[in-house]
This record gives C-alpha cells, sequence and structure tokens, in this order.
C-alpha cells in the first residue's frame, strides 16, 4: 500500500510538471457587440505576457503565421463578414532575426475587430482566431481560441 501512495505522488508531480510546460502567453476574452439593427462588431481582445509579442493580421510570405478570423460556414447561419478583421491599434514593427523579415506585432494588449452582418432574422457565428505569439528566438505553435455567438436582427 506504501508503494502505490508513492507512485501516486510521483505521477501527481510528473504530470503537475509537464501541465506547467503549456505555455499560453496571450489570454482572450471574444465578446459581441451590437452596432445596430442586424450588423455586430466580434471584439477580440488579447492580452499579451510580458516579454512576448502577438503578430498583426498581414504578415510577408515564408514568416510566422499572422493572426487571423476564421468562420466554420457549417456550424454558421445567415451572416456575411464586413470588411476585414483589424486591430483597433497600431502594430510595432521589427526586424527579425528569427524570420529575417520585417514584422509587425503587439505587445501587452490589442483588440481585433470583425463587423458581421445577419442576413435574415436571425443568425449565427462560430469560429474561432488563430494566433502565433514569440519571445526572442521562442515560439509557440500556431493557436486558436474559439467563440460562437447567437446574432438577432
Amino acid at each position: 500500500m506504501k508503494k502505490f501512495f508513492v507512485l501516486a505522488a510521483v505521477l501527481t508531480v510528473m504530470v503537475g510538471a509537464a501541465v506547467a510546460q503549456i505555455m499560453k502567453p496571450v489570454k482572450w476574452e471574444i465578446t459581441l457587440k451590437k452596432v445596430s439593427e442586424g450588423v455586430y462588431d466580434v471584439v477580440c481582445k488579447a492580452t499579451i505576457d510580458k516579454g512576448w509579442h502577438l503578430y498583426d493580421t498581414k504578415l510577408p510570405e515564408g514568416g510566422p503565421l499572422p493572426t487571423t478570423f476564421n468562420v466554420d460556414d457549417e456550424e454558421s447561419s445567415n451572416v456575411e463578414l464586413d470588411g476585414e478583421f483589424k486591430a483597433t491599434t497600431e502594430a510595432l514593427t521589427e526586424q527579425s532575426e528569427a524570420f529575417n523579415m520585417e514584422l509587425k506585432y503587439f505587445e501587452n494588449t490589442v483588440t481585433f475587430v470583425q463587423r458581421v452582418k445577419v442576413k435574415g432574422d436571425s443568425g449565427k457565428i462560430v469560429g474561432y482566431v488563430e494566433y502565433m505569439a514569440c519571445s526572442g528566438g521562442q515560439c509557440i505553435p500556431p493557436a486558436e481560441e474559439e467563440f460562437e455567438f447567437d446574432l438577432t436582427k
């Protein structure tokens, strides 16, 4: 019985260490704001850990993954995107040694907005924001933050 408790304690510590190594330097808050009848803004606020940066929506090819707004067409209904997914603040620019190109990025916090129109009396939008964040020469693999909203005219 004593061996069982020792083994359980060792496994608990190992699992805790593995979970602690999962980095999530960007936290998302995705909300819906009604602009007018049948028009909404999907507001995606990213809070970025100190020392990390989140990439802009438009980047040169061959570089890191840009931040993108993606709609699941199979689960969404009666909605259409109006305009582009864009940040409400100006991105910073750096010459990246890791990617050997000029890149635009954000630090601390940034809010992205995507306008959506309801095509009928009601609609539903389901999707995700895909993003990549780096700190120095260390980057997290591309990650996603999901959202789902019911919309009315």
